[in-house]
């Protein structure tokens, strides 16, 4: 067989993307595999427009787009489907030959941190990012913005000021865009996220669909709406955005509410490696101390669980947390393995 595939076999991989994209958020590898699959034959950028485009003739018809809300008020706001412009792209005629003006995709590094590690990171424009235990960003260098990816964890990031370039973080549901401010963003199970708006103006949107960021770094277009746009829902200074999957046919679930004081600045704590407790039980807490330590803390009695804790703690220090509690609530601790276990 040639070296050269078939054109039944570039319509298969590119099928194979196509589920993939329809399905979920792709991985940093993935992403990286897919920008070299394209990068790769110019045939295949095509074969995944008309793949990608099947998919979407199949799907329901679009939810319709509701008002926006004010970014005051609590209560949930649900982003609109980005469908109509990707159906729209996918269809365009000449996209079959975009392959052959492909550019080499951004330049983009990784940056981690380890279990119990808070890493600080300054950027090359005056920005700096801040990851919290066990987290992972990707940064793309891009000439109109300054696009980081948050892959795991939680990261907080201040933006230098600058009116060209906007700083957006993108997440698998959302992406935050912003001119100056500055903010705190962890994602949570089933690609939800929790945002803390510090400083600024912080513009959180639907982030584009799989395909959508293809297109972006194969052809140099960006097909996404513009930041702080129509569907965006503006958070300020001191407000906590929640967001999370509203299911079939809801899109994505924002709320937007005020934080009581004090309440960012505990938040906030482990910048400095220090975790701080204000009344939370000590189930709670003990779930906390768990993201800096590959040991565990077990509550062996449903006595201690509901108990409220406050204080400030050193992060990765589960055994002097593990010894005022104890104290505090006149509890016994013992080491079994990688474990404490406290009890009556």
């Amino acid at each position: 067989m040639s070296a050269r595939q078939t054109a039944a076999a570039v319509d298969l991989a590119a099928a194979g993307w196509a589920a993939r994209l329809d399905a979920r958020a792709l991985t940093a590898d993935e992403r990286r595999a897919l920008d070299a699959w394209l990068a790769a034959d110019v045939r295949h950028l095509g074969a995944l427009a008309r793949a990608r485009a099947l998919l979407i003739s199949r799907l329901e018809a679009p939810v319709p787009v509701p008002a926006p809300a004010e970014s005051s008020a609590p209560g949930r706001v649900p982003l609109p489907s980005r469908r109509g412009l990707l159906a729209a792209a996918a269809s365009v005629a000449g996209l079959a030959a975009l392959g052959a003006g492909m550019r080499q995709p951004a330049a983009r590094q990784v940056y981690s941190s380890a279990v119990g590690e808070v890493r600080h990171i300054p950027l090359d424009d005056g920005s700096t990012l801040t990851l919290n235990t066990d987290s992972a960003v990707t940064l793309a260098d891009e000439t109109g913005r300054r696009l980081v990816y948050l892959e795991r964890g939680e990261a907080f990031f201040e933006a230098a000021p600058r009116t060209d370039r906007p700083f957006i973080l993108r997440g698998p549901l959302v992406q935050l865009a912003t001119n100056d401010g500055a903010c705190c963003a962890r994602l949570n199970p089933g690609g939800g996220m929790t945002v803390a708006v510090v400083s600024g103006t912080v513009a959180v949107e639907g982030a584009p669909s799989a395909l959508a960021e293809t297109l972006e770094r194969a052809t140099g277009r960006d097909w996404t709406l513009r930041p702080g746009g129509q569907d965006a829902v503006l958070a300020a200074a001191g407000q906590q955005v929640s967001v999370r999957a509203g299911g079939a046919g809801h899109g994505t679930l924002v709320s937007v509410e005020t934080m009581a004081p004090g309440v960012l600045d505990r938040a906030l704590m482990w910048r400095e490696g220090r975790l701080a407790f204000a009344g939370e039980t000590l189930a709670q807490a003990v779930a906390q101390f768990a993201r800096y330590s590959r040991r565990r803390i077990v509550l062996a009695s449903d006595r201690l669980a509901p108990r409220h804790v406050s204080g400030l703690f050193t992060a990765t220090d589960i055994d002097g947390f593990a010894h005022a509690v104890a104290v505090a609530f006149n509890a016994k601790y013992r080491q079994e393995g990688d474990a404490i276990i406290l009890y009556d």
